[in-house]
């Protein structure tokens, strides 16, 4: 065993490191450690890398960090001119304030303040190893699947199969692979996701599972369906629980940051809670709509719906499907994401989409949109014409399953399908 020195707003904890079968740098690693006394970044990531290969026996009491990187709090209004880059986020974070953007850096914070909510997370979240949700709303955690024994289990699982290489310790998205990928994963602190039937930006845990189960095509997100069915369910509860945890600490540093907090730790805990009933609001939404019965796709009723998606695909407006997916998906309209990253469009002419959305999926995002990307919701088009508008896109990949006009129009230098 080796005391780790805490650092300024962590708690004291040990750090037990065993070796991992077949390891060759484990016991380098911690001679390493027992020489400097102190664990760097690098050496806390190794930790963290070898804490999948113990046993559920092992816990290593580490304190979450406190966050660093930038918040932001205003969109430039103006669309991006380049997509992300690899490497390049906390930069592109930077450039933002100059193109009519506003950032907040967590260190702008007084230290005995960034402290006290750093010592008010631990009290109510706990630590990696040692995860729980303090809440006054039992049945919620319940329903939630937030008990104190499924959210060790699933932070167990989150080291073990890697999640943290991509989706780093805090679920930050900053993991060693995170910066190089694009688009970059996920950064679950704000409480934000893309992919949701909920109606809002809060997933239903169906979708946290349906992602798990089927990855995201064109991304560095793998498909996780070789996974027990019990495992998965645990990842899901415990991405649920990092990204409660870094709303409420999000939302103080803006709090602490705008001088609106008067006693940091009641306003953690209530924060905590309003945060909790999101999520469940989230699980009770009404259900998406059945889709209806418009025969196979190719049959004359599809086409009809096909033929009338495409006329409100193409139809002008400030919110028109054309206006972002300009050629339908060949010359997008970048947009930022809430996090402050670029968002390109989706192609729709290419197969898969990177959610592979069945059709209730696709429904949802035509309408309630996607908040995080700027996608518009389309609270103005009738049940009809949204499920006009799936049947389009469930069709634009393929050139046989389009009348001859609609293919004539999307595919104009394809010729005369035999």
């Amino acid at each position: 065993m080796m005391e780790v020195p805490a650092r300024s707003g962590q708690a004291r904890g040990t750090t037990s490191v065993s070796a991992c079968p077949g390891s060759r740098n484990t016991g380098a690693g911690q001679r390493q450690f027992r020489r400097s006394g102190r664990l760097t970044p690098l050496a806390l990531a190794l930790v963290i890398l070898l804490s999948g290969c113990q046993s559920s026996s092992e816990e290593t009491d580490y304190a979450f960090p406190s966050r660093t990187d930038a918040l932001v709090l205003r969109l430039p209004s103006q669309a991006p001119d380049q997509p992300t880059q690899p490497g390049q986020w906390e930069a592109e974070l930077a450039a933002l304030a100059a193109k009519g953007g506003q950032v907040l850096s967590p260190l702008q914070i007084p230290a005995d303040q960034r402290a006290a909510i750093d010592a008010g997370l631990r009290e109510l979240f706990g630590t990696p190893s040692r995860p729980h949700l303090v809440s006054q709303q039992a049945a919620v955690l319940e329903r939630l699947g937030l008990s104190e024994e499924r959210l060790r289990q699933g932070g167990q699982l989150y080291r073990r199969h890697r999640c943290l290489q991509c989706h780093n310790l805090t679920g930050d998205g900053r993991g060693p692979a995170g910066q190089w990928v694009i688009p970059y994963p996920r950064d679950f602190r704000q409480g934000v996701f893309k992919f949701t039937t909920s109606g809002n930006s809060k997933p239903r845990r169906q979708d946290l599972l349906r992602t798990l189960r089927e990855g995201l095509k064109g991304t560095a997100m793998p498909s996780f369906a070789l996974l027990a069915e019990a495992d998965r369910d645990l990842l899901a509860s415990y991405v649920t629980y990092l990204a409660i945890r870094g709303q409420v600490e999000f939302e103080a540093l803006v709090a602490v940051g705008q001088g609106s907090v008067p006693e940091i730790g009641p306003w953690l805990a209530q924060q905590a809670e309003v945060v909790l009933r999101q999520w469940q609001a989230a699980e009770e939404a009404p259900p998406v709509p059945s889709p209806p019965d418009d025969g196979p796709p190719g049959s004359p009723r599809y086409q009809e719906a096909v033929q009338r998606g495409f006329a409100l695909f193409t139809a002008g407006g400030e919110n028109s499907c054309q206006s972002c997916h300009g050629n339908f998906g060949r010359r997008p309209q970048l947009r930022y994401e809430v996090w402050g990253t670029t968002a390109r469009p989706a192609n729709l002419t290419e197969r898969p989409l990177k959610s592979q959305p069945q059709a209730e999926d696709l429904y949802a995002r035509i309408r309630w949109g996607i908040p995080a990307v700027g996608m518009p919701a389309h609270p103005e088009y009738s049940e009809r014409q949204v499920w006009d508008l799936v049947r389009l896109v469930q069709s634009l990949p393929f050139p046989r399953e389009l009348p001859p006009p609609v293919r004539a129009a999307v595919y104009p230098e394809s010729g005369e399908l035999p």
